[in-house]
């Protein structure tokens, strides 16, 4: 083994040491703890999804029926005044209809479909357009779907709440042990959860009900959407 071999053998060696050293210290003492909040907020917003769907043995008509049915629902929305942007169409699809008579399946005319989403965000429009809606032909009502107009706001104050939580929970438990916590080492996400509402609808009651606005939401129950946030966060244990 060559002088020059060695000397570069040593060199490497000498230039590892910091980062060996690095490596082998021990992990600072800390503390770990997990920390969770909860927001509850009354919607605000009502989301809305409707399929219109017709069926007829030629496709033309098919097509030509289901453009005046989306016509008539667009031009029904666009007259309640609802906020800007608010109404998409998607999903636009027709093609043969296919059923099953007995164990065989097989081609029974032609089909058209299309799927409209909307939001309102006055509630009290909710029987007028439940109503207006149910007496249009080829409209079925997929789904509606409570919301708040300001649910990342919202998000965001709870996933503060949770690191104070944690917090918290990190003194309590350092305190028990004659210790206190100092500068946070890591904060993670855990999970968060936001738990939009279904809203239910009482049909008979609302075509007996009054005019008024008060009369409209008499069968609404918004309840509240539960907002959760779950942070884990390790802090700096100081003995004392």
């Amino acid at each position: 083994m060559t002088n020059r071999l060695i000397w570069r053998i040593f060199a490497v060696f000498l230039l590892s040491q910091p980062a060996m050293s690095v490596l082998g210290q021990p992990a600072p003492d800390h503390i770990t703890v997990s920390g969770t909040a909860t927001t509850e907020v009354t919607p605000d917003v009502m989301n809305w999804n409707l399929q219109v769907k017709n069926e007829e043995q030629n496709l033309e008509k098919a097509a030509e029926i289901h453009a005046t049915a989306v016509t008539h629902v667009l031009d029904f929305l666009n007259a309640q005044d609802l906020p800007q942007h608010a109404i998409q169409t998607s999903g636009m699809k027709f093609g043969q209809n296919w059923t099953y008579q007995g164990r065989e399946r097989v081609q029974d005319g032609f089909f058209a479909s299309t799927e409209i989403s909307f939001k309102v965000k006055d509630l009290a429009k909710y029987t007028k357009l439940w109503i207006g809606l149910s007496r249009l032909p080829h409209v079925a009502l997929n789904g509606v779907y409570y919301d708040h107009s300001q649910r990342i706001e919202y998000r965001n104050k709870t996933r503060k709440n949770a690191i104070m939580a944690a917090k918290s929970k990190a003194e309590g438990l350092a305190k028990a042990l004659g210790s206190e916590i100092g500068r946070p080492l890591s904060i993670e996400e855990v999970s968060d959860s936001y738990g939009l509402r279904t809203a239910n609808f009482n049909m008979s009651n609302s075509i007996t009900g009054g005019a008024n606005a008060s009369d409209e939401t008499a069968n609404l129950a918004p309840g509240q959407i539960p907002i959760t946030m779950r942070v884990k966060v390790s802090f700096l244990l100081i003995t004392n």
